[in-house]
């Protein structure tokens, strides 16, 4: 893959990670006016990766999506969880930045590690069946009784 390929997939998908964050809060507010906050944050998460997986697939890595790679995306989220919340608390602990600004400086350090473990979970190797490449013509294939009564200088 080249760069710039790379760079449009990273950019969609720190944009789809923005969009995703909206969709998440949005439904968590919503539901969580009638139901138990954490009840409503299992739907949103829910419906914000399942949101988050298709469009990666489809846009970002454009690919079809499969159950397996369905099953492999949540560990770039748990990646983006585990290790801003590692950044966030060196940042503040260690370093004495502020917690709101270290929230913001974790995430965006720790998205690029996000983005490529969903890349690996959407494309694993050889097995990804790409959309959007065009398959070359094929010629046309001569049936049996084609090719047995074809004249001598076909």
């Amino acid at each position: 893959m080249n760069s710039r390929a790379a760079f449009r997939q990273f950019t969609l998908f720190a944009a789809f990670g923005l969009a995703n964050t909206a969709v998440y809060y949005g439904v968590y507010a919503s539901l969580n006016i009638w139901m138990p906050y954490l009840a409503a944050h299992v739907v949103g998460y829910a419906v914000s990766i399942t949101g988050s997986f298709l469009l990666n697939s489809y846009v970002t890595v454009r690919t079809r999506p499969t159950w397996r790679a369905f099953v492999r995306y949540p560990l770039s989220g748990a990646a983006n969880v585990v290790g801003g919340g590692i950044l966030l608390h060196l940042a503040v602990s260690r370093l004495g930045m502020d917690e709101n600004l270290s929230a913001i400086a974790a995430g965006v350090l720790v998205t690029p590690l996000s983005f490529l473990l969903a890349r690996w979970a959407l494309t694993p190797g050889t097995t990804a069946t790409p959309r959007s490449e065009p398959q070359p013509p094929q010629p046309p294939q001569r049936s049996q009784e084609q090719v047995r009564g074809a004249a001598p200088n076909e």
